[in-house]
């Protein structure tokens, strides 16, 4: 093709038709023109089409970190729940009885009181994106701000239930649950093997904090725990089902883009 091109310009030109020439240069001009404008087209349509395919696998794998940070979510409001309960019937059965110590099943009780909760700050696929630059993306402005505000909610929940665990619980209320309680652990065959009955409690222990928690000073002390127990769960249950609904209707929004039915979506699920 630019040996015949070549070899009209020269004929052309031998033949001094410089009009002809001109028209031939101009047409030549634009279609290498045209050449080139098509090129780019085809390379911006193929870089247009990588980016949907990556907007879609970032966007499918940020809801599997949602969903599955919700089920962590879900354990641990139950958890937080369990604990604001308990803790109120101590403060119920006090109240009846002006007594800590001969309180039910209390020992089981602040064992539960001892078991923490981290939140689950799970932003593995989002923090891929961030690191990789590409955030633009997500091509929708109102999505992809939605995106950033939810797992700058999420990271906020965690440095705050962090702070408060570490500043507040195991300073404060950590302590007191701990010294008056003797640790149950659950067994179980493959963990943990007692036949010797090694990690039972002990009686002459327990009557010794039945005591010891009806004493003035303990007691305070104890009280006082308990309500702050009380207030810093509900807090944390609080951020815990506030992280669930934004959740909730981020997956809603991301699955309506991505052009994903409540049914495919219930169907896929099923599947899984």
């Amino acid at each position: 093709m630019v040996q015949l091109f070549r070899k009209i310009r020269q004929k052309l030109l031998t033949e001094k038709k410089i009009s002809q020439y001109f028209t031939y240069a101009i047409g030549e001009i634009l279609l290498v023109l045209i050449g080139i404008l098509l090129a780019i087209q085809f390379n911006n349509w193929s870089v247009e089409k990588g980016n949907k395919v990556k907007e879609r696998w970032y966007l499918i794998n940020m809801v599997e970190d949602i969903e599955y940070q919700r089920q962590i979510l879900e354990s641990q409001k139950i958890h937080y729940q369990e604990t604001i309960e308990t803790a109120k019937s101590i403060l119920r059965d006090y109240k009846k009885t002006g007594k800590i110590g001969e309180i039910d099943s209390l020992n089981e009780k602040l064992n539960l009181f001892m078991e923490v909760n981290i939140f689950p700050n799970i932003n593995n696929t989002y923090q891929e994106l961030v690191s990789s630059g590409q955030q633009a993306i997500i091509k929708d402005k109102d999505l992809s701000i939605g995106v950033i505000d939810y797992y700058l909610f999420c990271e906020d929940n965690y440095k705050d239930v962090k702070n408060n665990n570490d500043n507040v619980y195991y300073r404060e209320l950590h302590p007191l649950f701990y010294n008056n309680s003797q640790i149950t652990i659950l067994k179980n065959d493959d963990l943990i093997s007692d036949k010797e009955g090694l990690f039972d409690t002990d009686d002459e222990i327990t009557n010794f904090l039945k005591n010891k928690l009806d004493e003035q000073e303990t007691k305070i002390k104890f009280l006082n725990a308990l309500k702050a127990l009380i207030i810093l769960n509900n807090i944390h249950l609080d951020l815990v089902k506030e992280t669930i609904d934004l959740g909730i209707e981020l997956v809603k929004v991301i699955d309506l883009y991505l052009g994903f039915t409540p049914e495919m979506v219930n169907e896929f699920k099923f599947a899984k």
